[in-house]
């Protein structure tokens, strides 16, 4: 069952503030491999690589190889627009395959990237006279930038021990790790990307949970076709190893079940009796109403918890994410399995969790199973009537709360710190559970969303603090606190950990009077974000002045959180344009007045003043950005050309973030969205479109 790589479409984009492609391929790579795999790939020596390296001005050459390990994501991206498969196949150091699967199984990031651009080989060729000419412009400007600092990937954590006291109020408090791998992360050894200091961070803000995904076939043999369970005994030894390590520091293991996963139709040949709703061209769900599918599910779970007896649990998404049950992504009406379509949506998708109930309490009752009602929509209360009796019923809290903003109405789809709930929906939800004698759970972002997911904590304390008083309020038991992104062990958990328990110690909250009035002000500043899922994801907000500008319209569409190109009609979404404007313009304004009160000395800047700084960046930038394409539409040079001089301004200081704290830019779904050397180039392209519009 092969799986095929995203297919070719458009002439990728020119990277014309580079003089030569070969140029643009080395000072890309240069910061996240040898020099001698870079020479390998241009059919040149490593000399060669790195005496162009120099002449560009990049004195730091990549000497191991932690970014293919843990950074292969931002490679994958940053490549994506300048080498052809082949030599990207040969950069990462994989086959097509495991490319393939990469692609598809990382959180989406198939469709993050969108259709692979066509990309002529590179090779290294000598300069003529004007490249080398431009060249010695780029090294002038590089070696004007300050390099030092923190280095990628070496997170610190500057919490205190919150001493917890009385009774607890939520019962389950989790996060996704801030560094977690999220394919790979029984394939390699869990100190990777789960090393101590980040749990011992966790146990002194009262975090006592961790979620990873699982894909029931890599953690079980599957039974249909073993091949594709192959290292799964390995794999089932690391995550016991995780959970014992975690154990030491309070914490429990918690695996994302999205399930089961859909095949190609090619499989189904073989077992044509489990062959159920046609989702797409080459995937075809596994009908759950079958007995086979049912004990597979129910089989692998509960080999599972034998095997990991200090598993926390699971939690489950049964329509949506990924295609797996008939339901998952369909209704009655457009269900194309002859068996589930006879059935009712709620019945089907309450008999998926039921297998999960049963395999993991027939090993152990302790066990949670928590269903998570993301995409139930007019379903849910009806799936809530047939769940079964042991499981938790987790809602998203501001799901489809009103808003207005700007003078534009709309209702929150998830992930919103700037929009807090609970909502209707989610007391609605948790009513009925509670009528059903069901424990309930709230999932919330108190770190970061896609409102600007690439600083870690952005400092809104007071909207955060108000919305877990409220969850709280309500009764619910059990916090989901984060998604991929969010997890970081930050002064944002601790302000969130105050509602944990009934008592703790106020001493190590403990804010400065310009710090309490800073995040008062960044809290109303950041109501004013002009809020879609839609400009979620497709928004400037999370690169920032990491995000190229482009002279001439690219033709692409923006990706979901991550490709941004130029397409401002996609980032606004339901906001007019000059509505989009004035938002980003007002937040930034507001904002400016609670910067004003902090430490801006290097020295004297603590993890909230890095945020505040940091999360200004990406909102200065997103709206010089929306300044630029507007300008561009009109032929509007000067303006155009005082945008370019202010991401220049935006670009450096966060360098200067970025050397600050490594944090800054990372997120564990993108690893890192933006690269320091990501900036360098920002820099010298907008050097460019200054030059061009002069």
């Amino acid at each position: 069952m092969e799986i095929q790589l995203p297919k070719l479409g458009k002439e990728a984009i020119s990277l014309s503030h580079f003089p030569t492609k070969h140029q643009a391929f080395i000072f890309r790579a240069y910061e996240y491999v040898p020099p001698a795999l870079i020479a390998q790939i241009l059919g040149t020596s490593e000399e060669k690589v790195k005496q162009t390296a120099y002449d560009m001005g990049l004195t730091k050459e990549c000497t191991d190889n932690v970014w293919l390990k843990k950074g292969y994501i931002t490679i994958i991206r940053r490549m994506w627009h300048i080498l052809p498969y082949d030599q990207l196949l040969e950069l990462l150091g994989m086959d097509a395959e495991t490319l393939a699967v990469i692609l598809r199984e990382e959180d989406f990031l198939d469709i993050k990237l969108g259709d692979k651009p066509i990309c002529e080989p590179v090779y290294w060729r000598e300069l003529t006279s004007e490249e080398a000419k431009r060249t010695r412009k780029i090294k002038e400007i590089m070696c004007s930038l300050d390099k030092d600092g923190a280095a990628p990937f070496d997170f610190t954590y500057d919490v205190k021990n919150m001493n917890f006291s009385g009774k607890a109020h939520f019962d389950m408090r989790m996060v996704y790790g801030f560094s977690g791998l999220y394919q790979h992360a029984f394939d390699v050894d869990s100190r990777e990307y789960c090393p101590d200091d980040m749990l011992e961070a966790y146990q002194k803000v009262g975090v006592n949970a961790l979620w990873t995904q699982g894909v029931l076939y890599q953690l079980a043999e599957f039974p249909f076709s073993p091949r594709l369970s192959e290292g799964y005994t390995e794999r089932i030894g690391r995550l016991r190893q995780l959970t014992e390590r975690c154990a030491k520091y309070g914490i429990k293991i918690f695996l994302y079940l999205n399930e089961p996963r859909s095949m190609p139709e090619e499989f189904f040949e073989q077992y044509p009796k489990i062959k159920g709703h046609m989702t797409r061209s080459d995937k075809v769900c596994m009908c759950t109403s079958t007995k086979e599918v049912q004990n597979y599910i129910t089989d692998s779970v509960s080999y599972i918890c034998n095997e990991v007896p200090l598993l926390g649990g699971f939690f489950l998404i049964t329509r949506s994410e990924n295609r797996t049950n008939c339901f998952s992504h369909s209704t009655r009406e457009t269900c194309t399995c002859e068996r589930c379509s006879k059935r009712q949506e709620s019945e089907v998708i309450a008999e998926v969790i039921s297998c999960v109930e049963k395999g993991a309490h027939q090993v152990n009752p302790e066990i949670k199973v928590i269903a998570w009602s993301w995409g139930w929509d007019r379903f849910n209360l009806d799936i809530i009537s047939a769940l079964p009796e042991n499981v938790i019923l987790m809602s998203k809290s501001e799901h489809r709360i009103p808003f207005e903003i700007g003078g534009v109405s709309g209702a929150v789809g998830d992930y919103s710190m700037s929009i807090i709930g609970p909502g209707e929906i989610a007391k609605e939800e948790w009513k009925a559970a509670r009528e059903r004698g069901l424990e309930t759970a709230a999932k919330v972002q108190i770190n970061t969303t896609w409102e600007g997911s690439t600083i870690p904590a952005i400092p809104v304390y007071p909207l955060i603090e108000e919305h877990i008083k409220r969850i709280r309020d309500e009764g619910v038991s059990n916090l989901m606190l984060s998604w991929t992104l969010g997890g970081y062990p930050s002064r944002n958990i601790m302000h969130v950990a105050k509602y944990f328990y009934e008592g703790y110690d106020q001493e190590a909250v403990k804010e400065t009077d310009a710090q309490k009035k800073a995040a008062e002000i960044f809290s109303k500043a950041f109501q004013e974000f002009p809020f879609h899922v839609h400009t979620l994801y497709f928004g400037p907000q999370n690169a920032g002045p990491a995000s190229l500008l482009f002279m001439d319209p690219t033709g692409y569409s923006a990706t979901m959180t991550c490709y941004v190109y130029d397409d401002l009609d996609k980032w606004r979404s339901i906001y007019p344009e000059d509505v989009y404007e004035e938002q980003m313009e007002t937040l930034c304004r507001k904002w400016e007045q609670g910067l004003a009160l902090l430490e801006t000395e290097e020295s004297k800047m603590g993890e909230m003043e890095i945020m505040a700084q940091g999360a200004y960046c990406l909102f200065k930038s997103s709206l010089n950005q929306i300044q630029f394409y507007r300008a561009r539409k009109i032929d509007d040079k000067r303006t155009m050309k005082k945008m370019a001089e202010e991401e220049i301004v935006c670009a450096k200081r966060m360098l200067k973030l970025m050397n600050l704290n490594a944090a800054i830019g990372f997120e564990a779904a993108n690893h890192y969205y933006y690269s320091k050397g990501c900036l360098y180039e920002k820099i010298l392209n907008c050097v460019t479109v200054i030059e061009k519009v002069k």
